[in-house]
């Protein structure tokens, strides 16, 4: 399955005509549009708006094993050296706002141009321009690769984000702004299919006694669906290291908190105890 969020619909309109997504009415929350192997949602505009967004996408429809996630939309260009209409995939994405980075795994070829994406938490103005880092700025990638990272490995998140200005303040209407997307759509979409070609399928990484131990764990530490997939996250590499999983999981396995400050000790020690090799 491929994973899109857009900030508005119509960043979200051209991909949607492109896969024939369909509404998905069971949602009420956000607009969400899927098919077979494609489902995007719109999350509205700002980084906590992106963040709530992803994660309300990642846990009403859980990614398995070998899926992927974009953030996908328009942004400004510090300099003019990268044209306008350029895609740009982000190998590095700063979250202005608290100077926290993340790193995107770039596994596969692609076709763009790459670059450093910076978020902020309002539009860049000219009074803001000199203190941007990032080659490209946007209001979203930040918040939704933060969520997007609590449910999937960093090679399976990327950030595209299309030009459409040079922080000047002229606002684009909906029409323009649908135009720089849908000049970029052919070249995303066959690189998304060649990636999707090259993923691995999805598989079964618990035996059924490890699922049961999961299971249990998660439900006497009391973790909220976040945490559970952090969790099976973790575990999974974990038994990708030839561990032996269940015994990893035992000191934990009787333990019932009983304090949102128990659960985060708690989960912090099982957590250490996963990535240890």
């Amino acid at each position: 399955m491929i994973y899109i969020t857009t900030a508005m619909h119509c960043e979200a309109k051209p991909f949607i005509d492109r896969w024939n997504l369909k509404k998905d009415s069971a949602s009420s929350i956000f607009r969400v549009y899927k098919n077979s192997d494609r489902i995007l949602l719109i999350t509205g505009v700002g980084v906590v708006s992106a963040a709530v967004g992803a994660t309300y996408l990642l846990t009403r429809y859980p990614p398995r094993f070998g899926d992927m996630f974009m953030n996908i939309g328009i942004c400004g260009a510090k300099d003019k050296d990268i044209k306008k209409g350029q895609a740009v995939l982000c190998h590095k994405i700063i979250h202005h706002d608290t100077g926290r980075c993340y790193y995107p795994d770039m596994l596969f070829k692609h076709p763009f141009l790459e670059g450093v994406l910076e978020t902020f938490s309002r539009p860049v103005d000219k009074a803001l321009r000199p203190s941007v880092e990032g080659d490209v700025v946007d209001m979203e990638g930040a918040g939704a690769y933060q969520a997007a990272e609590r449910f999937l490995s960093h090679g399976a998140i990327h950030c595209i984000k299309i030009v459409s200005d040079y922080l000047e303040g002229n606002k684009l209407d909906k029409g323009q702004v649908t135009d720089l997307i849908e000049g970029n759509v052919p070249a995303v979409s066959r690189w998304i299919s060649v990636v999707e070609d090259l993923l691995p399928l999805p598989e079964p990484l618990f035996t059924k006694e490890e699922e049961e131990y999961l299971d249990r764990v998660c439900q006497n530490l009391r973790l909220t669906v976040a945490l559970k997939h952090q969790l099976k996250h973790l575990a999974g590499q974990y038994t990708v290291r030839s561990q032996d999983l269940v015994e990893a999981l035992k000191p934990f396995g009787d333990i019932k908190c009983t304090s949102k400050n128990e659960v985060k000790r708690y989960f912090e020690q099982l957590k250490g105890r996963l990535m240890e090799y």
